[in-house]
């Protein structure tokens, strides 16, 4: 270890910038805390050394003030987490890294290096990677690196030697999570994140479990965290409520599993405890939740703990490219449990994808028909981004359909980085464009909006997020459009899409979009002088 160092090693955990890599829809950046790198820094702190996180948008710190907090800081090692459209950027800042503290090791981490180690590690800035779930990985590391131990017992890692790759053997899944200390959330940034759409704040985040039995060909969950279901037990569960409540202030929490209902028995147990102890707080589960694994009595005992929001990943409104994808669930199926959520009183969430392999004008137009359907109260809907090491990627791949390898481009709210036979990418994007369009610009739908606010938290929320809708619907040109709303060739001065009454202009959205940034500055200000008084209220 380079002279100046301590016997317990500080170890840096950085997020690096995703501001590049996310598009339209990102009016609210930061929106929450890199809970991964949390516990990892937990898991570590506890051995004696010395974490600390630098998550760069939520500071607002630049590369250059990054690497001078490192220089001042002397960490002993530097971990970046790292998806696949951070990748690029990440790349570049650990060469800068590296370049500033050039004997310091430099490691990747995350979703990339796990689903392909070996291309993560090929370029120059990169010392080791870290394949699957991190905590005993980063332990077993940071010990070897303290006492300048070979890395070759380290399990779950790859790193280089004599300029090639070396791989060790995989590091087992933590059979049992309650082992797992709580995330490290003294750590984060002293910064208030943003939680789209939380009703009150401050917030926060927890997972509850690992893994997901289900098989969906876009997914990653199973291939970091495998198909094995694991969970904290209901009173571990209750146990980290409870600090975020009395330590942290949260007056919400955010459940972020994919998988929270799986187990009615393990959901009914977590009801009671938290009835039991009295704790009083919301739950929103924002990430999307299966609708096969949900029954009338969860959802009921979901509202019963504090529960006001969920969230579904319905993907799709046709039958076949649910099947084609191993979703796993029907229409039929859905619509009952998004009918099951709404009687209980729940606000419903939609995520909807466009774009999959076997995808047409007409399949992605059953989509936005279902999510009309349905009425959810808020409809998100994703192009498809075909991640490598996803079976869609490769179905894609065998197609000749992608066309865009740069992984930058391969961020939520960008471009498709692929085609569809009879579709070009602009093609999708106008797809995508029509989707917003048809869901929201409807006057009841509107209205339905207007009377979820019931907090500044949540005005401010609905604001940014209108904002950032209409920004999708004006950007861009209207003149390509899908099935059922204009005919080919695009309407020109004389002749108006068929199903827009003759009274009724076509909107230029062109002008909307400035319209709709002359308006943001105003309205922003406006809610800032309100979250003042609200503050002073609570006081």
């Amino acid at each position: 270890m380079p002279k100046g160092y301590s016997n317990h090693m500080k170890v840096a955990l950085i997020n690096v910038s995703q501001v590049e890599v996310y598009g339209n829809l990102s009016a609210v950046r930061p929106t929450h805390p890199p809970l991964g790198l949390a516990y990892l820094a937990s898991y570590i702190e506890r051995t004696g050394h010395k974490p600390f996180i630098i998550d760069q948008d939520a500071l607002g710190m630049t590369d250059e003030q990054m690497i001078q907090k490192l220089a001042e800081e002397r960490p002993g090692m530097v971990g970046i987490t790292v998806v696949t459209p951070s990748f690029p950027r990440a790349t570049r800042v650990a060469a800068r890294i590296k370049q500033a503290l050039p004997d310091t090791p430099v490691v990747q981490g995350g979703i990339h290096p796990t689903i392909v180690p070996r291309d993560a590690l090929v370029p120059d800035p990169w010392d080791i990677v870290v394949k699957g779930e991190g905590e005993e990985t980063l332990a077993e590391l940071v010990a070897a690196l303290e006492a300048k131990r070979p890395l070759d017992g380290i399990r779950g890692v790859l790193f280089k030697r004599d300029g090639q790759i070396v791989e060790n053997p995989p590091c087992p899944l933590i059979p049992d999570l309650d082992v797992l200390p709580f995330p490290a959330r003294h750590l984060y940034p002293n910064i208030r994140y943003s939680y789209p759409d939380a009703m009150e704040h401050p917030v926060q985040p927890i997972f509850t479990s690992r893994g997901c039995p289900a098989n969906c060909t876009y997914c990653q969950t199973k291939n970091i965290f495998t198909r094995k279901f694991r969970v904290h037990s209901a009173r571990y569960v209750v146990d980290e409520i409870e600090e975020c409540v009395n330590k942290y202030g949260a007056r919400e929490i955010h459940i972020w599993d994919d998988n929270f209902t799986t187990r009615k028995d393990r959901v009914l147990e977590i009801r009671d405890e938290i009835k039991r102890r009295g704790i009083r707080v919301k739950f929103a589960f924002p990430n999307g939740l299966r609708a096969d694994y949900i029954n009338f009595e969860v959802l009921k005992a979901l509202v019963d703990m504090g529960a006001y929001s969920i969230s579904f990943g319905i993907e799709s409104g046709n039958d076949k490219v649910l099947k084609f994808i191993e979703k796993g669930e029907s229409l039929d199926r859905v619509r009952q449990s998004v009918r099951w959520a709404q009687q209980v009183g729940l606000e419903v969430w939609g995520f909807f994808m466009l774009g999959f392999p076997i995808d047409t004008r007409e399949t992605m137009q059953d989509t936005i028909d279902f999510a009309k359907e349905l009425d959810v109260d808020v409809a998100k809907f994703h192009i498809l981004q075909p991640y490598p090491g996803s079976k869609v990627y490769y179905q894609l791949e065998e197609m000749g359909l992608i066309t865009n390898r740069n992984y930058e481009d391969y961020g939520i709210h960008t471009r498709p980085v692929h085609k569809l036979p009879g579709l070009t990418e602009d093609d999708i994007l106008a797809i995508q464009k029509s989707a917003y369009r048809q869901f929201y610009l409807r006057p009841r739908k509107v209205w339905q909006h207007l009377k979820r606010v019931r907090s500044i938290a949540r005005l401010r929320s609905k604001v940014k997020m209108g904002l950032a809708i209409l920004k999708v619907c004006a950007i861009g040109s209207s003149e390509k459009r899908l099935a059922g709303e204009y005919d080919s060739p695009a309407p020109g001065p004389d002749r108006k899409p068929e199903n827009i009454p003759s009274q009724v202009a076509v909107p230029d959205w062109k002008q909307v979009q400035q319209r709709i940034e002359s308006l943001e500055g105003n309205i922003q200000e406006r809610i800032i002088t309100a979250e003042d008084w609200e503050r002073q209220d609570r006081k």
